[in-house]
């Protein structure tokens, strides 16, 4: 009897081993953390572009002077673009400028010019939730960005006959001191050049021409916290500031791929 416990017992256990053994186990879905960038650029894209800068304010005549002697309105600007993507709706991003812009007034008889270098931290926002290009070939994006520039300006006369710079009449940043034109008139000029803080508002277009090419479309007016970017030193209030509207093409090269695969989390089984 004892030997029949025995084994009945045995067994039991062995059955019980088994059954164990080859029951599966329940699996659990985890959600893990988005993998990190394979290199520290990816999600970023750098650029080049060139366009127009349009001086606004107190000292212009709303007509846009082509060609007058020496004279042309329209100056080519270069700018340099790096941006990092935040996420599908953001990103962030600096823009270096290299530019000029001049205009004339009172019938051609007076004129401003400003030679300029500007560095500015942008925002961007896509309206379409596409900042990437991930989700089609097109995004609309609001920019905001601030920024300084350094700068040289001077407001000047025009002679008629040579269509040239007569009288510099006042400057900033061309080294010239105070003096007199030949009416004995006080003529005013800042030796060195200055720098102005400056803010922008704008609206550009992004559209994707490659697997890693995209073409912007860029509008912003720039409003700087200064006066003199016009050179006009009998200028004494600061309202209106002076301002430029900005507009020009620009060619990004995006690394890493789409916004997706950087960020995408993986699963695992447990």
């Amino acid at each position: 009897m004892n030997l029949i416990r025995t084994v009945f017992f045995f067994l039991l256990v062995i059955n019980f081993a088994i059954a164990n053994a080859v029951t599966p186990q329940k699996s659990t879905l985890k959600l893990l953390n988005p993998a990190p960038y394979v290199s520290g650029l990816d999600g970023w894209r750098f650029g080049f572009g060139l366009g127009y800068a349009i001086y606004l304010g107190d000292q212009m005549d709303f007509v846009l002077t082509r060609n007058f002697g020496e004279f042309k309105e329209l100056r080519t600007n270069i700018t340099l673009g790096a941006y990092k993507i935040k996420n599908q709706e953001n990103e962030w991003g600096f823009v270096f400028k290299h530019g000029s812009f001049q205009t004339l007034k009172s019938a051609n008889t007076q004129g401003i010019q400003c030679d300029y270098n500007e560095l500015q931290m942008m925002f961007q926002y896509s309206l379409n939730e596409n900042v990437g290009l991930n989700a089609g070939p097109f995004t609309c994006n609001i920019q905001l960005g601030f920024g300084a520039m350094s700068y040289k300006s001077m407001y000047f006369t025009v002679n008629p006959n040579f269509q040239s710079i007569d009288v510099i009449q006042s400057s900033v940043g061309y080294g010239l001191g105070s003096a007199k034109d030949l009416n004995g008139k006080e003529m005013a000029h800042i030796p060195g050049k200055k720098i102005a803080f400056l803010g922008n508002v704008g609206v550009n277009l992004g559209f994707k021409v490659g697997r890693s090419l995209i073409l912007y479309f860029e509008n912003s007016f720039q409003a700087s916290m200064s006066n003199k970017l016009s050179g006009n030193l009998s200028k004494i209030s600061v309202i209106p500031p002076d301002c430029y509207f900005y507009t020009g093409f620009a060619l990004y090269y995006r690394f890493g791929g789409s916004i997706s695969r950087l960020g995408c989390p993986k699963l695992s089984y447990h």
